[in-house]
């Protein structure tokens, strides 16, 4: 009976010991541990058009954009870069309130934007 317990605890023991994770080398050489690794994530990269032609983008290991306006990363937003409005766009304040099928580019003041149609008019 007394050989039992003490195999018992001898297994149990050993068990209990092999319980602290394993160790993982990098290509370097270094071990670390694996609670280390599973805090590591994967970077990512946005991409916002932008009016122009032009984009703007950012890298973080969240991110989100919303086209013609920024992209966000981890919290800091990256907004698209002012462009000159083009001379045959007419100003944003003479579109709103007109019929419409369809999203309608104007200028306010010297920066291109858009009237966006909703319900049939534009609202700007």
């Amino acid at each position: 009976m007394k050989r039992a317990i003490v195999m018992m605890a001898a297994v149990l023991g050993v068990s209990l010991m092999g319980c602290g994770g394993a160790d993982l080398a990098t290509p370097n050489g270094e071990v670390v541990s694996e609670e280390v690794q599973d805090v590591s994530q994967e970077l990512v990269t946005c991409t916002a058009t932008c009016y122009g032609g032009t984009s703007v983008s950012c890298t973080g290991t969240t991110c989100s954009y919303v086209n013609n306006q920024s992209v966000t990363c981890d919290g800091v937003v990256h907004y698209c870069p002012p462009t000159i409005c083009p001379g045959t766009y007419r100003p944003c304040f003479s579109l709103s309130g007109r019929r419409c099928s369809q999203h309608e580019p104007c200028c306010r003041g010297d920066v291109e934007s858009y009237c966006a149609c909703y319900n049939g008019k534009l609202s700007c």
